[in-house]
């Protein structure tokens, strides 16, 4: 007789951002415990909340955005590589399944990018969240997403012209995130759609952005090598993951 399925359990960090708000949706039934009940930057705190709530998997989103850490670096290292430690380290004690989501702004180069590569940014906030993932590779059978996203619509007026990218809406990547999650999968994964340049997907939802020149700080290539989500997730046209 197959044993059944062990049921997932899964607490959340970062649920009052903009992913985790988007997940959220789509999943009520996730431990989503408020900033002040776990605070990753506090390894005592993160500790009481998972000796509460008992979960099977932690989805790690709790991060320092790219803007607060230009303005302040600093919290780059707090938040990005001491809180995401401090949420391996709790992992780890326990044996619990930690899904930690980084950047795909740790590649560089000509894409499609696969997970196997080497990695290397210029972009201080990419190295706290690459910081993040030596973190996440300490837990045994845990789970790095590289994923590309962005608000839906494209809140900006100009794009950059040339960049290549395999980026979705947020509300596309979160149960693609959420799926991953879920699964089995371990090591590393790249999430994203089709590979377009960025103007192309700026356009289908701002029709009107105007395309300027592409500054050399800005990387010329950030899409995927999607073979591993396609495989682990069960999709078989990209296209399918698109809200139009």
């Amino acid at each position: 007789m197959a044993k059944p399925k062990k049921q997932i359990k899964i607490l959340m960090t970062g649920c009052s951002g903009t992913l985790g708000t988007e997940i959220l949706k789509l999943d009520s039934k996730i431990i989503a415990p408020s900033h002040k009940e776990l605070d990753i930057t506090d390894y005592n705190s993160v500790l009481r909340a998972i000796k509460k709530y008992k979960p099977n998997v932690v989805l790690h989103l709790a991060a320092a955005s790219p803007p607060k850490c230009i303005k302040d670096p600093k919290l780059g290292l707090i938040i990005n590589i001491i809180g995401t430690s401090n949420v391996a380290m709790v992992c780890l004690k326990f044996g619990i399944k930690l899904v930690y989501v980084s950047t795909d702004y740790v590649y560089v180069g000509r894409g499609p990018h696969k997970e196997t590569e080497p990695i290397l940014t210029s972009l201080p906030w990419s190295w706290s969240k690459m910081g993040g993932e030596c973190a996440a590779q300490i837990v045994p059978k845990s789970l790095i997403l590289r994923p590309s996203f962005g608000p839906r619509p494209f809140p900006w007026k100009k794009v950059f012209k040339n960049h290549y990218t395999s980026r979705l809406y947020i509300d596309e990547a979160a149960p693609i995130i959420l799926a991953a999650t879920k699964s089995s999968a371990e090591g590393i994964m790249n999430i994203g759609g089709p590979r377009v340049t960025l103007e192309t997907y700026a356009r289908r939802t701002s029709p009107k952005v105007i395309a300027v020149p592409r500054p050399n700080w800005f990387p010329q290539d950030t899409s995927f090598d999607l073979t591993k989500m396609k495989e682990e997730l069960g999709i078989k046209d990209l296209r399918s993951v698109l809200k139009h």
